[in-house]
C-alpha cells in the first residue's frame, strides 16, 4: 500500500495532470471518506447484512487506518438490518391463530427499522474493527445539523477529536428522526442531505478530505446501461470538460440514491478539490486497490487532464437540473443523454 503523506493535502486543482498522477494523489491522501451503499451492505434478499462482504471492507478500512490515514466511514444498512429484526419481532408477537389465517404480507416501517437496525449495525462494526485494533464511534446527523452554525461547530469539534485519537467515525443519517428527502432545494454550488452520497460529499468538504470512495454494486459510471451495445466504463471524468454522455435509469430498490445521485454528489465534491472514485463494492480488495493507485472504477476530478478521459460521443443536450443532484449544474447535464435505457445502480 502506498504510504500516507501530507502531499495530497496541498494538491492544487488549478493545473491539469495525467491520470496516473491523480491516481497517485488518491493513493497518498491522508484523510479519506469511504461511503458504503445499501446494495453493498445488504444481502440479495434486501433484508439483513452481507456479513462476508462487510467484514472484508472493514478489514480494508482498518488497514487504511493503521497505515496512518484518517478514515471517515459513511455507512448505510441500518434500515436493511432493521427490517430483518422487525420481521422477526412481528413473527414472535403474532398469535399462531392469526398466522394460520394467512394475513397479507406486512411491510416494516422504515423509521422503526432504522431505529432498531442502527444499534445492531454499530455493534457489528465494533466487533469487526476490534479484530484489527481499531476503535470506531457512531455519529448520526440530519440536514439541520449542517444548517445550524452551533450544531455544525459541535459536529466539527466531535469529529476532529475522534480523528485525532485515531478513531473511525461511522456516520449515518439519523433516519429515525429525519424528514423525507426533498428533490428540489439545491442551489447552484450547494448540496443538501438527501442520501448518504450527498452526506459523504458534505463531510468530505467539511473535513478537508482529499479523496472520497463511493462503493456501489456497479463497476463505475458507464456511457450507457452496462451490457448494452456500445456501453463503456468511464475511467475518468473532469466536470470542467464536457465530453461524454451517460444514460440514467431507475435506482436500486434498496437505496434512495442511484448512479445519478452518486454522480451529482461526486461532482459537488470534485469542484471543491476532492478526488472521487465510484467503484464496485463487490470487487475483492476494492478499497485497497483504490488506495494503491490501481485505477479501479471511475475517477471524477477537476485535476485530471482531458487527454486521459475515456472517449465517448458528446451530448448536445444541456439539462439544467437533476432531481437527485446539484440543480442548475450544466456540466452534469452535459453528461446525460435522453433515453429510457436504465443502468442498474444502487445507493
Amino acid at each position: 500500500m502506498a504510504k500516507a503523506s501530507s502531499f495530497a493535502r496541498s494538491v492544487s486543482t488549478s493545473s491539469l495532470r495525467p491520470l496516473s498522477n491523480v491516481l497517485d494523489e488518491v493513493a497518498s491522501a491522508q484523510r479519506v471518506v469511504l461511503k458504503l451503499g445499501t446494495a453493498v451492505l445488504t444481502r440479495g434478499d434486501e433484508c439483513g447484512i452481507a456479513l462476508g462482504r462487510l467484514a472484508s471492507i472493514a478489514e480494508q478500512a482498518a488497514e487504511l487506518q493503521n497505515s496512518g490515514r484518517n478514515v471517515i466511514l459513511v455507512t448505510s444498512g441500518s434500515v436493511g438490518y432493521g427490517k430483518m429484526l422487525l420481521r422477526e419481532q412481528k413473527l414472535l408477537s403474532t398469535p399462531m391463530g392469526a398466522m394460520r389465517k394467512g394475513k397479507k404480507e406486512w411491510t416494516p416501517d422504515v423509521r422503526a427499522a432504522a431505529a432498531i437496525g442502527q444499534p445492531s449495525l454499530m455493534a457489528l462494526y465494533q466487533s469487526l474493527f476490534q479484530q484489527y485494533g481499531v476503535r470506531c464511534a457512531q455519529v448520526l446527523v440530519t440536514q439541520g445539523d449542517f444548517d445550524r452554525e452551533s450544531t455544525r461547530n459541535n459536529l466539527t469539534s466531535t469529529m476532529e477529536e475522534l480523528l485525532r485519537l485515531n478513531i473511525i467515525p461511522l456516520v449515518n443519517e439519523n433516519d429515525a428522526m429525519s424528514d423525507p428527502p426533498t428533490t428540489d432545494n439545491d442551489l447552484k454550488g450547494t448540496i443538501s442531505l438527501k442520501d448518504n452520497d450527498s452526506l459523504a460529499s458534505m463531510l468530505a468538504v467539511q473535513f478537508d478530505a482529499k479523496a472520497m470512495v463511493c462503493l456501489s454494486d456497479v463497476e463505475g459510471v458507464f456511457t450507457a446501461p452496462p451490457g448494452t451495445e456500445g456501453a463503456e466504463l468511464i475511467a475518468a471524468y473532469n466536470p470542467d470538460h464536457k465530453e461524454g454522455g451517460v444514460k440514467f435509469g431507475e435506482k436500486s430498490s434498496v437505496g434512495r440514491g442511484g448512479m445519478e445521485a452518486k454522480l451529482g454528489a461526486a461532482l459537488y465534491a470534485a469542484r471543491k478539490g476532492i478526488h472521487v472514485v465510484i467503484a464496485n463494492g463487490f470487487r475483492p480488495n476494492v478499497v485497497l486497490d483504490v488506495f494503491n493507485g490501481k485505477g479501479v472504477g471511475t475517477l471524477i476530478s477537476t485535476a485530471v487532464a482531458p487527454d486521459d478521459l475515456s472517449a465517448s460521443p458528446s451530448s448536445k443536450d444541456e439539462i439544467g437540473s437533476l432531481a437527485s443532484g446539484i440543480a442548475h449544474d450544466n456540466s452534469l447535464g452535459a453528461m446525460m443523454t435522453n433515453g429510457s435505457s436504465a443502468q442498474p445502480h444502487a445507493a
